[in-house]
């Protein structure tokens, strides 16, 4: 029996967490021996297979207590597969298994030009223990071309699995909101969004934002709004849980981001049939999945007149928006659960 070993903080929200937990289920359904190591907390948000192990770091979780809480749970783990997704915890696991018989996987789940930015001696020690990895998981094109040719050999492309119990759109009502999911961090850059949506309103003033997640910039930007004098028109729901069934009226979806990896929240969007816009930013996610003009719309990133326009034709072009909605969907099929897991086993 094959055993495969997932490595993460925890999974208490977040794309990456989703993605390992959906692969671990499967490979657990698949009769493989599956089990977890949480580095930080018990915290678990997703629903996990009953046959799989759960191990918890419940004492130093610095980064040095980490590596070792790795390294003493797969010392007795001889021809197993190592899974980590995130940045440092791809290098924590990398440093753990050196010396141990174990396959390492690892996998960049964001631009890997900002996940160590401004660490260049970190950046430098990650492409060392890269190169010792057995195989790299990248979500884009944009992020196996950032590192050496020698690590490049070593990738593959694997795309997000979309979540097989999204609702299925039937006889839509389009409401004039505009919606966009996703934490209330720098990344996602809702100033943009914000300031794009204060001029559309002008043109188009019966249209509400509703804005889902929770961060840090929460005040921030309500002050913004405020300052924008659209604070009436913009909402902040805060996390849903069924998020999609709230937005799948909504006449268009926007990611805003400076930066992102495969966002999970477009790709739901998508296959639920909204009709999306999304900056076309680095490492190039949103380029993996949206063709220009056929299933979705890509703005140039942070620019502000871009996203503008592309609100207004979606605003008045009823047929464009039922074109996007209709081959958004198709991904539905493109990235199914089955199709994405199989490519995981693969690796393993």
């Amino acid at each position: 029996m094959k055993e495969v070993v997932f490595i993460i903080p925890n999974l208490g929200g977040g794309g990456a967490e989703r993605v390992m937990a959906i692969v671990a289920n499967y490979l657990a359904e698949l009769n493989y021996k599956v089990s977890f190591l949480f580095t930080k907390s018990v915290d678990i948000k997703y629903e996990i297979n009953s046959n799989i192990k759960v191990i918890v770091n419940k004492e130093d979780t610095s980064p040095i207590g980490q590596i070792k809480f790795i390294r003493h749970n797969l010392k007795s783990k001889k021809g197993a597969t190592c899974i980590s997704f995130l940045t440092y915890q791809n290098l924590y696991m990398l440093t753990a298994t050196i010396g141990l018989k174990i396959k390492t996987i690892v996998s960049e789940r964001n631009d890997p030009s900002k996940t160590l930015y401004g660490k260049n001696w970190l950046n430098s020690i990650r492409n060392i223990l890269y190169a010792h990895a057995d195989r790299i998981v990248f979500q884009t094109n944009g992020a196996k071309m950032f590192f050496p040719k020698k690590i490049q050999k070593k990738g593959t492309i694997i795309l997000n699995p979309i979540n097989d119990k999204l609702p299925v759109p039937e006889d839509l009502k389009r409401e004039k909101e505009i919606v966009a999911v996703g934490r209330l961090t720098k990344q996602k850059n809702y100033p943009l969004l914000l300031k794009a949506f204060s001029k559309f309103s002008i043109e188009y003033p019966e249209y509400v934002l509703k804005i889902y997640g929770e961060g840090e910039l929460k005040e921030e930007l309500k002050n913004l709004a405020t300052k924008l004098k659209i604070e009436k028109k913009v909402y902040f729901m805060g996390f849903c849980e069924d998020v999609h069934n709230k937005i799948i009226n909504a006449r268009m979806f926007v990611m805003s981001s400076e930066y992102e990896g495969l966002s999970n929240a477009l790709l739901e969007a998508m296959a639920i049939g909204l009709p999306c816009i999304s900056t076309d930013s680095p490492p190039g996610g949103a380029r993996m999945v949206i063709k220009n003009g056929v299933n979705g719309i890509l703005v140039e990133n942070n620019n502000e007149k871009e996203l503008v326009d592309a609100l207004n034709i979606l605003a008045k072009d009823d047929e464009l928006v039922d074109k996007l909605a209709e081959n958004a969907i198709c991904i539905r099929k493109e990235l199914s659960k089955d199709k994405i897991c199989e490519e995981w086993t693969f690796l393993v």
